[in-house]
């Protein structure tokens, strides 16, 4: 039997034939490209922004480890059962590891990260079978190319692995950092966090040939090489480096773009368009049903001002938001609070003739009225840039920062952070890391990444340790830093690359009971 290693094949999915008839064809329909703008197109493909930590329903069981997220008793005891396509959820929110079956083909994986780095490979390669990595167009599509690939596994490595941690080995193998685009060539060996980290790292350091402007932020811009930098560096604790880059970004930012208000949203100047017509269940709010009017007609395309590297996010109305989530908000001068936190009827359902309902539930609709973005926003490069000057004790800059946002945020009366100049550094930084918490969607991985990487502010007030989730009288809980924040290989990809070393999991796959 022929071996074919794991690789995307652009002729079909992976999954659509037997193991054995995978195993024996040949690999067929990679692209040949005639000319470099050929592969613009791939670089413009949706494939390649889709997918990351998001379930062919739109939503996000990732998001379900963190603290953003709540499920009912009902919910739990007649929604999610084992037939569920995405019993995943249930499972990450009760901690029942590994959170997708083994057996199974992962939409992270083969439909998100996978298949993205495919793309950006294939771009890349190609790039160089033209002779064309020197032209004008090849060293920018190349510099694009690795910029999302870089993006891709700083995500993968992160999720599927523990945070990066300055003070430890961070020599957990966790995925291969896959360069090669061709079908027929071996998968490397896993990568270890540090491993994956420095070759991102690597990849934004040599996009530095991306364009000032972009058409479309779902490519980068060299704003965006730079405030993926910043990111880059806020994962691994590099303070004076996070804040370098963040700076960087937001002045070319502000060159390309002209002023903040071209950035940012003034949440003060939205509203809802009135419908006379409408006629909200009892106890519900009429603008769950009604328009979100912006100050452009771009809030819920991939080009809305505030998207600096555009990467499609999961919806947030799929799930009730935390008690603590909602608590976060001021609810008299945020206007995000007034915008989003709208109620709806709940879940319910008819069993045996007897109905089990939530009743009226407040929910969180800011990514389904407006486009959702799990990439990068300049609001998200502002706090990254806040965070950074108050890690550094600039806190005078780190002050100025937060309070541009809350202007565009908070009704006028509370555009200033209340008492901000008397607060000592770690009250600000919990300021501006609540304010993030705020800002960033609620559904995706990203809160997640934010409670492993801030668990390492050991006694700090913002510093979780633990995670708790209840389903009425039963409470569930999860150390952060443990194997319940990683994620697993799945048995198909680990038997198809037996190099790796690792051993199939073969516990039932059974999250409910």
């Amino acid at each position: 039997m022929k071996k074919i290693y794991f690789a995307l094949l652009f002729a079909g999915a992976l999954y659509n034939t037997s193991c054995n008839k995978y195993l024996d064809v040949k690999p067929v329909g990679q692209l040949i490209p005639s000319k470099v703008e050929d592969l613009e197109n791939l670089l413009n493909n949706p494939r390649s922004i889709d997918y990351h930590f998001i379930d062919n329903n739109r939503g996000s069981f990732y998001a379900y480890l963190g603290d953003n997220t709540r499920i009912s008793e009902n919910e739990a005891k007649y929604q999610y059962v084992n037939t569920h396509p995405n019993i995943d959820r249930y499972a990450a929110y009760t901690f029942y590891h590994p959170y997708t079956d083994p057996n199974k083909p992962q939409t992270t994986w083969e439909w998100g990260i996978y298949r993205a780095t495919a793309m950006f490979n294939t771009v890349i390669d190609e790039t160089k079978a033209l002779n064309a990595e020197n032209s004008d167009l090849g060293k920018l599509i190349t510099a694009q190319a690795k910029a999302g690939r870089a993006w891709s596994y700083m995500v993968a490595a992160l999720g599927y692995g523990p945070m990066y941690d300055p003070a430890g080995a961070n020599d957990q193998k966790v995925l291969p950092y896959r360069k090669d685009s061709s079908p027929i060539v071996a998968n490397p060996g896993l990568s270890t966090t540090k491993e994956i980290l420095d070759l991102v790292e690597k990849d934004l350091l040599e996009a530095k040939d991306a364009p000032a402007n972009v058409g479309n932020p779902t490519r980068a811009s060299l704003t965006a090489v730079d405030a993926l930098l910043a990111q880059l560096y806020m994962f691994k604790r590099d303070w004076a480096k996070m804040g370098e880059y963040a700076d960087a970004a937001w002045a070319k930012a502000l060159a390309t773009k002209g002023n903040v208000d071209n950035l940012i949203y003034d949440f003060n100047k939205f509203s809802y368009k009135p419908d006379p017509n409408a006629s909200p269940s009892p106890g519900t709010d009429v603008e769950v049903g009604l328009e979100l009017i912006g100050q452009d007609n771009l809030i819920n395309q991939t080009d809305n001002r505030e998207f600096l590297f555009y990467r499609a996010a999961a919806a947030s109305a799929w799930f009730y938001p935390s008690e603590e989530f909602l608590n976060l908000f001021d609810k008299a001068n945020d206007q995000r609070y007034r915008l989003f936190a709208l109620k709806d009827l709940g879940y319910a359902v008819t069993v045996g003739g007897v109905k089990h309902d939530d009743g009226v539930q407040t929910y969180y609709y800011r990514d389904d009225k407006m486009a959702g973005n799990q990439g990068l926003t300049y609001p998200e490069l502002l706090l990254m840039k806040a965070e950074a000057n108050a890690r550094l004790n600039k806190l005078s800059n780190a002050l100025t920062d937060l309070n541009l946002l809350r202007k565009y945020r908070y009704s006028t009366a509370l555009a200033n952070l209340p008492n901000g100049a008397a607060l000592s550094q770690d009250q600000l930084l919990e300021e501006i890391l609540k304010e993030r918490r705020r800002e960033l969607p609620s559904g995706t991985f990203q809160r997640v990444f934010d409670i492993k990487r801030l668990a390492l502010d050991t006694g700090k007030p913002w510093a979780k340790q633990k995670i708790e989730h209840t389903i009425g009288s039963k409470t569930y809980s999860a150390d952060v830093k443990s194997k319940y924040f990683t994620l697993q290989i799945n048995n198909p990809t680990i038997q198809l690359n037996p190099s790796w070393g690792l051993t199939p999991n073969m516990e039932t796959y059974l999250p409910v009971k």
